[in-house]
């Protein structure tokens, strides 16, 4: 209990002008229920609450503290509880993942979304509210998971980083069954990053305390070829703990490859795995040498 009241007399604080219009204890508003339904640690009230506030609430002033509010509720136990419904039996898992990807002279991100089912699914989309498609740039592909179950991928090419705020997930299946939830994003604040050190070593670097009930950040390297127009991986290995800063050696015959470092944190939403990565790329010659 006690540890929620400086946040919420951070946001009266940062807020003047809001707190002027609002008791924050009396008032009706979804803002205060979500703020009283966290207090009370009745975490899908708070979820339902946001939700709400992010379908009404024009006021852009407010986006930093609905951040910071969210951002509090995941300390409870990452997500877990923020949605106590469970997924339908024909749907297996839902993950959502938002990338920034960092190359020489360019920044590029990308949407993710992967559904694991064991009907025939004509569609999955993401999009954000009120009913904004987030690119034309998309792609569905499915693969065979075994056991009568296939997963689906959604990928969406973006032109912008993906902002903080409220999404929907849909997904159809072809007998016209379907599935919706509501995805809040907060604003990603990594607590491990990756940058480039040298021509051929990276640097982990540990921006904050992680939170214990979330999965500890995972790293990859992986190595790609250019073969036919297109990127094939080669090799890839991850790591969630004593994170390497350069490859070993004699890994890959030599040859010039495209070398991808990625960090990874994953957090809930109920039954959704959320995660936000950041992958940093560049060219990687490996010589007889080596």
């Amino acid at each position: 209990m006690v540890r929620l009241l400086p946040l919420i007399g951070a946001l009266v604080v940062s807020a003047p002008n809001f707190a002027q219009e609002v008791d924050w204890f009396e008032s009706n508003t979804p803002l205060t229920q979500a703020h009283k339904h966290l207090l009370n640690d009745d975490l899908p009230a708070m979820f339902s609450s946001l939700v709400e506030v992010w379908q009404l609430e024009k006021n852009t002033t407010l986006v930093p503290h609905l951040n910071d509010l969210f951002l509090q509720s995941l300390e409870v136990d990452c997500g877990k509880g923020l949605d106590n419904k469970p997924l339908p039996n024909w749907i297996k898992s839902v993950l959502v993942r938002r990338s920034d990807i960092q190359s020489p002279g360019r920044d590029s991100y990308r949407a993710h979304i992967e559904v694991e089912s064991d009907k025939v699914i004509k569609d999955v989309t993401l999009s954000k509210w009120v009913t904004r498609t987030l690119s034309t740039d998309a792609s569905l592909t499915s693969f065979d998971s075994g056991d009568g179950v296939t997963k689906y991928i959604k990928r969406y090419n973006l032109n912008s980083r993906m902002k903080m705020g409220l999404y929907r997930i849909d997904v159809t299946a072809e007998d016209q069954t379907s599935w919706s939830s509501w995805l809040v994003l907060g604003e990603p604040r990594a607590k491990v990053s990756v940058r480039w050190q040298s021509k051929d070593q990276w640097k982990v670097e540990k921006n904050a305390l992680l939170n214990p009930h979330c999965p500890l950040p995972k790293l990859e390297t992986s190595l790609y070829d250019f073969v036919d127009g297109k990127y094939n991986r080669v090799w890839s290995r991850k790591f969630e703990s004593d994170y390497p800063t350069t490859l070993d050696s004699n890994i890959v015959d030599p040859g010039r490859y495209v070398l991808a470092v990625s960090v990874n944190h994953a957090r809930w939403q109920g039954p959704i795995i959320v995660e936000q990565s950041q992958i940093i790329s560049k060219t990687y010659d490996v010589s007889l040498e080596e």
